[in-house]
Parts: C-alpha cells; sequence; structure tokens
C-alpha cells in the first residue's frame, strides 16, 4: 500500500462511530459496547518517537476508550500482506505505548492495550501470529518462556450482519465477495463514495479511483464494477503480468525442490501448479527449512 493510498484507510476508521462499529464486531460480537463518544483519537507521534520508530512504522489508527466500567488503548493495523515480522512489530508498537502510558504518576494503573491486524489481503494469513512460534527458545526453558499472542483478523471472514454503520457494513461485504468472486451479489448494492474509496484500497483495485468522481454521493456497485471489468485492456494487461508472475514463482520452486530432492512426485507437481502466489513465495522464503516433500506439503496447505 503507498503511502498516497494509506492516509484513505486511516481517514476513513479515524471516525470514532466506524471504530467504534467496527471494534464492537470484533470484540463484542456486535454488541453496542464500545461508544463513539467514549473514544478520542490519539496521536502516534506522541508514542513513537523517532529513536524507536520511524514514520512509516506508526501506528495506522490508535484511540483511547474510556468507557463507563472499562478503559483500554485500542488500535488498529490495516495489513494487505502476510507479513512474517508482525509479530515483533505489533509487541513493539504495544509496548511502547504501555511506556509511554507508564510515565504517569506512581500507582497509576495503565489502561490495557491491544492491537487488532486487519488483513485485507488475498487469500490466508500464514505467518505466526504467537511470539515464541517465532522464536528458537532452547530446550528445557520453554516452559518458563512469556509468550506474547497477536490479534489478526481477516476481513474476508468478518460477518459484515454484526456492523451497524453502513459505511462499514459495505466495505466488509464488498471486500470479501471481491476476493471470493462473487460479484454478481453486487446488484441492488448502493455504496458512498468513502466506502467505495477503502474498497479499492483494500482490495488493490486502485482503478475503482479513478472512477469515484461526480457529484453523486451514493453508487451502484453493480454497474460500478461492470465499468472496472469493462474498462480494456489495461485490467488484462496487469492480469497477464500476475499470471507471467506466478509462472516464474512455479518453476522457481520447482528448480530449488529438485536440486533438494532430486526429483518430484506428481502429486507435489501439481500441488505446486495448484498453489497461490503467498503460498509459493512462502516455500521460497522457508527453502532452508526444508528437509523432504512433507515440510513442502505444510507450507502449501
Amino acid at each position: 500500500m503507498s503511502m498516497q493510498t494509506d492516509h484513505i484507510i486511516k481517514d476513513f476508521f479515524k471516525n470514532t462511530s466506524r471504530f467504534a462499529d467496527l471494534m464492537n464486531a470484533i470484540l463484542y460480537g456486535g454488541q453496542d459496547v464500545i461508544k463513539p463518544d467514549e473514544l478520542q483519537v490519539m496521536d502516534s507521534n506522541e508514542i513513537f518517537v523517532g529513536k524507536y520508530i520511524s514514520k512509516e512504522r506508526r501506528r495506522d489508527v490508535i484511540m483511547m476508550w474510556k468507557g463507563k466500567e472499562s478503559q483500554a488503548i485500542l488500535a488498529l493495523e490495516a495489513q494487505n500482506q502476510v507479513d512474517f515480522t508482525m509479530v515483533s512489530r505489533t509487541l513493539l508498537y504495544d509496548a511502547l505505548t504501555y511506556n509511554m502510558q507508564d510515565k504517569k504518576p506512581k500507582n497509576h494503573m495503565l489502561p490495557y492495550v491491544m492491537s487488532i491486524v486487519l488483513f485485507h489481503g488475498e487469500g490466508k494469513w500464514t505467518a505466526k501470529t504467537s511470539l515464541l512460534e517465532r522464536v528458537n527458545v532452547p530446550e528445557g526453558i520453554k516452559q518458563e518462556s512469556n509468550d506474547w499472542k497477536m490479534n489478526v483478523v481477516d476481513i474476508k471472514d468478518l460477518n459484515y450482519h454484526l456492523l451497524k454503520n453502513e459505511d462499514n457494513h459495505s466495505v466488509v461485504k464488498a471486500v470479501g465477495k471481491i476476493w471470493r468472486k462473487e460479484e454478481e451479489d453486487f446488484k441492488g448494492m448502493e455504496v458512498s463514495k468513502a466506502a467505495a474509496r477503502v474498497i479499492a484500497i483494500l482490495t488493490e483495485r486502485f482503478d475503482i479511483l479513478d472512477l469515484v468522481k461526480g457529484d453523486k454521493e451514493t453508487m451502484a456497485m453493480w454497474s460500478f464494477w461492470q465499468d472496472i471489468e469493462n474498462s480494456g485492456f489495461q485490467k488484462g494487461e496487469e492480469r497477464g503480468m500476475k499470471k507471467g508472475k506466478i509462472d516464474t514463482l512455479k518453476k522457481n520452486v520447482k528448480t530449488m525442490l529438485v536440486y533438494l530432492f532430486g526429483n518430484l512426485t506428481p502429486e507435489l507437481t501439481k500441488k505446486i501448479e495448484d498453489s497461490d502466489e503467498e503460498r509459493l513465495d512462502n516455500v521460497i522464503l522457508h527453502i532452508f527449512e526444508i528437509h523432504n516433500e512433507t515440510d513442502v506439503y505444510k507450507i502449501l496447505q
């Protein structure tokens, strides 16, 4: 996601009504627990000082929730690609947030910090979500080791019926259907311009941004999508480039595995041919951890 489009998602979820609605769907099964007027947008600059973290690594959206009976700091990180560094990064984000709160007077009880990684890419999140799964712990001390787990929510698996905010409902519903190739369900669906822009970014369909113009505040998703699909040679060229990249990845994976094993079984060859870009990348990333075909199947499953 580019810096030019990144602000669209941040600005969308900095709206306290949308943020509260999304968090209620994720954390409370859609119950109206977090109220918009109980939320206050926090400034990442106050938490992530230069010597610790760069501008590009700051929080996407972070808010203080001061409920009648609860208080917490809630953060949202939008992630369009599987990132194996996300566990340590999110741990650092939360630790720095705690550290900032700890500068308050003695005996001040720290508010709970929770980060939600909102995965909106194609496929499934395959990276580890537990710190101990990413760390080589010496034998004998694992039981005494502290673990830390990251909260990953796949937007495609989020039940959009739990969302009461109209824009949130439209975004989550549309993103899931686009990635699942269920565009027929767009018939009769109207979305706002704000929602259309976020749908474009979350599904990496930046051509949508060029069509979100004019004075109308809402647009029919079906005719809108048909305009995109019929936009001509450019999309076909993009699909061709993606297919060429995947074909190259398949060839490289097979070459590496032949070097390791000598020959590949027909079953494994077919599994490679049926795999998507994300899983093929994971094989290359973990090539030095592969010792037999079983290891490959675990990565490709």
